[in-house]
């Protein structure tokens, strides 16, 4: 999987990030997007917009600096927790977290980006749906302090944001009929978790379980994304029906990706985008790329390879990534196969 931030076709010449695209099919089966064939404007949406900014649904506003790119919230939906008395949630059956929706039998509707494949039927939940959709609308210490506190105000915003991701997930199964639904929700920092694995397993765990419960139950592939330092919270996360997990490479480590979750889970491995693609040489890349398949790859299975291009990625590192890509697609001997 070969993700372009739309931010890209402001940032590198639009033919040659066009002529990468038409050169590498298997990574881009539906070849460049519309809007650069007709030379029209990056369709960005709402949430990404420079200059722009935009409140979500639950009430918290968001400003980036970098159309294509999702921003921070600016400003809290609540700011005192008394407040949470009188949130009123959205409605399921109009919006998810991100985007609104109007659901159709046998359609899913397809507004995210994490955790799609077009082979499936698939939808996602949306990006930060529980732990981070606490910091979204009351702030990251607040609810730190308040989950740590046992708060019952928090406990009754959990259960506001338990109740609404239930509804979403109710609304991908009845009308969409999914076969794959993504849980995204980033836990990890450069260096541990976000949240401490007592308070994870406390406040949120039994919510991540309880919401995806009817997926499990409909027999949907569940995936679940989570950037950052998560080694800390996986023998936890492994306790959930979760058969597809996307996690970073080099914050993690191979090895110890390996070493704990191959075999157990489907990994879903994002290529490291902030030292080697960035920074690195065209054959450290490819050297990357071959660790990766050499470390992670099996005969039998169970390894998906992801990579988002960002403006700051050299062109040229994009292309010998996706050579690279291609090439473990088809050259077997290089993961044993």
């Amino acid at each position: 999987m070969f993700h372009i931030n739309l931010a890209c076709w402001d940032y590198y010449p639009r033919q040659e990030l066009a002529q990468l695209v038409d050169q590498h099919p298997s990574l881009f089966p539906e070849g460049v997007p519309s809007f650069v064939e007709h030379a029209e404007p990056v369709p960005y949406p709402p949430w990404a917009v420079k200059g722009t900014p935009w409140t979500d649904p639950w009430g918290c506003r968001w400003e980036t600096s970098i159309s294509g790119f999702i921003g921070a919230v600016s400003e809290h939906a609540v700011k005192h927790l008394d407040e949470i008395e009188a949130l009123t949630p959205p409605d399921p059956d109009r919006t998810t977290h991100w985007y609104p929706v109007t659901w159709r039998k046998g359609t899913p509707p397809h507004g995210g980006s994490i955790g799609f494949f077009d082979c499936l039927k698939s939808g996602e939940i949306g990006h930060g749906h529980t732990f981070l959709k606490l910091v979204d609308i009351v702030g990251y210490e607040t609810a730190l302090y308040a989950l740590a506190d046992e708060d019952p105000r928090i406990a009754g915003l959990l259960g506001m944001l338990e109740a609404f991701n239930l509804g979403l997930v109710e609304r991908f199964i009845e009308y969409g009929g999914v076969e794959w639904l993504g849980y995204a929700e980033d836990l990890g920092m450069q260096r541990g978790p976000m949240i401490s694995p007592e308070l994870f397993r406390t406040h949120i765990l039994p919510s991540y379980r309880r919401i995806m419960e009817p997926a499990q139950r409909h027999e949907a592939v569940i995936h679940m994304h989570s950037d950052g330092d998560v080694r800390a919270l996986i023998p936890d996360l492994l306790t959930l029906p979760i058969r597809v997990l996307n996690i970073q490479d080099r914050v993690n480590g191979l090895d110890w990706i390996a070493g704990n979750l191959k075999g157990r889970v489907a990994v879903d491995l994002d290529i490291d985008r902030q030292h080697v693609t960035v920074t690195g040489s065209p054959q450290q890349i490819r050297e990357h790329v071959r660790d990766v398949l050499r470390v992670l790859a099996d005969p039998a299975g169970g390894l998906i390879i992801t990579f988002g291009l960002y403006p700051g990625t050299p062109l040229e590192n994009a292309a010998a990534l996706m050579d690279a890509l291609e090439d473990g697609m088809y050259n077997r001997r290089l993961w044993g196969g």
